[in-house]
């Protein structure tokens, strides 16, 4: 039996290899937490925004979301960078287009596809600030990355409410 690896078994093989490590390095953004609770995701982001403060100066820091926000997580962490003085940049839809549809002033507008990349607008200025929830039983796990720091802590669920279950891990 000849054992050897041909060069065409090679090149697939390594293929694979490939295809594989790049699913690795792809990460999705957002919350994984299925039915997530409003108290639980409000505790969160309340955790996760008392950090943020404490390591970014407020009213000169803007954050650009690098993926939509459709969860109560995500949401609340808006909201409450907002009311601390960050300014941040939703991220609208996957294409980064804004269409907009609304009545102003007593009129109405058409449809309007704003791209800031075909534009030609420049990229925003600010941080780039990504999340990911998971959960794991009765303890969460939020992962935030703001540019290239990344700020990590576990929570257990306790009743109806949510606690740290340790210190906050950076790594830059």
């Amino acid at each position: 039996m000849n054992k050897m690896i041909t060069a065409s078994n090679f090149v697939f093989i390594l293929m694979l290899i490939l295809l594989l490590l790049n699913g690795c390095a792809t990460k999705p953004y957002g919350s994984f937490i299925q039915n997530p609770s409003l108290a639980t995701s409000k505790a969160m982001a309340d955790e996760v925004t008392a950090q943020i403060v404490h390591l970014y100066p407020a009213a000169n820091t803007q954050f650009n979301l690098r993926h939509t926000v459709n969860d109560p997580f995500g949401h609340a962490l808006i909201e409450n960078l907002r009311l601390e003085g960050f300014a941040v940049q939703e991220r609208i839809n996957s294409d980064n287009s804004l269409f907009v549809s609304k009545i102003l002033m007593g009129g109405s507008l058409p449809d309007i596809a704003i791209n800031h990349e075909e534009d030609g607008a420049s990229q925003p200025t600010g941080l780039a600030l990504s999340y990911i929830i998971d959960q794991s039983g009765d303890l969460y796990h939020v992962n935030i990355t703001i540019d290239d720091t990344r700020l990590s802590r576990a929570f257990v669920a306790q009743a109806d409410s949510v606690q740290p279950a340790g210190l906050w891990v950076r790594k830059e």
